[in-house]
C-alpha cells in the first residue's frame, strides 16, 4: 500500500540529495554540493506530493531525517571516526614550542633598532638583540638600516627610518 504510492523518481532524488549533503559535510567547499542536495530534496517533495498538506508532511519528515543525520555526524566529529581521522586538527600551538598569541608588544615603544630583512612594508627587525616582526607605514626600508618604533597597534609594531 505505502510502497505503491512511492514514486521511484522521488526515491532516487531523495538518495541523491542525502548523498550530496553528506559530500558537503565531508568535503566542505563553496556549498555547491549542499545546495544541489537541498534542491534535489525539494524536487523530491514536489514529485512525490499530491497536495500541499502532503508536501508539508514530507518536508517535515525529510527535515527530521536531515537533522538526525547532521546530529550523528556532529557527534562523530567530537568522539568518533571523524575525530580520529585527518579531518580534525589535534595539534595545538603551545607556548612551550615558541608559539605566542597576542603577546604584549608595548615594551618596544620608542625603541630604536636595526632591520634584519628588507621592510616592504613588513619584515624582521632586532631591538636590543630581540628579533620581532615589524611593519612600516608603506615605505621601503632596506635591511641593515636603523629604524625606530613609531607606534604599536595591537600586535603590530610600526616603524620608520629616523630622519638624520
Amino acid at each position: 500500500m505505502l510502497f505503491e504510492t512511492i514514486n521511484i523518481i522521488s526515491v532516487v532524488l531523495f538518495v541523491i540529495g542525502i548523498l550530496l549533503l553528506l559530500i558537503e559535510l565531508f568535503m566542505p567547499g563553496f556549498g555547491i554540493f549542499g545546495g544541489l542536495g537541498l534542491i534535489s530534496l525539494v524536487i523530491c517533495i514536489i514529485v512525490q506530493a499530491k497536495n500541499i498538506t502532503e508536501a508539508l508532511i514530507l518536508l517535515l519528515a525529510i527535515g527530521g531525517i536531515v537533522t538526525v543525520l547532521a546530529l550523528v555526524v556532529a557527534r562523530s566529529f567530537r568522539r568518533g571516526f571523524l575525530y580520529r581521522s585527518s579531518i580534525v586538527l589535534k595539534n595545538a600551538a603551545d607556548k612551550d614550542e615558541g608559539y605566542i598569541a597576542n603577546e604584549d608588544k608595548s615594551r618596544f615603544a620608542g625603541k630604536t633598532g636595526i632591520s634584519l630583512t628588507p621592510l616592504r612594508p613588513s619584515g624582521t627587525a632586532s631591538f636590543e638583540s630581540e628579533k620581532t616582526d615589524v611593519v612600516t607605514d608603506g615605505e621601503f626600508i632596506p635591511s641593515g638600516a636603523r629604524i625606530e618604533v613609531v607606534r604599536i597597534v595591537g600586535a603590530r609594531i610600526i616603524v620608520r627610518q629616523p630622519e638624520e
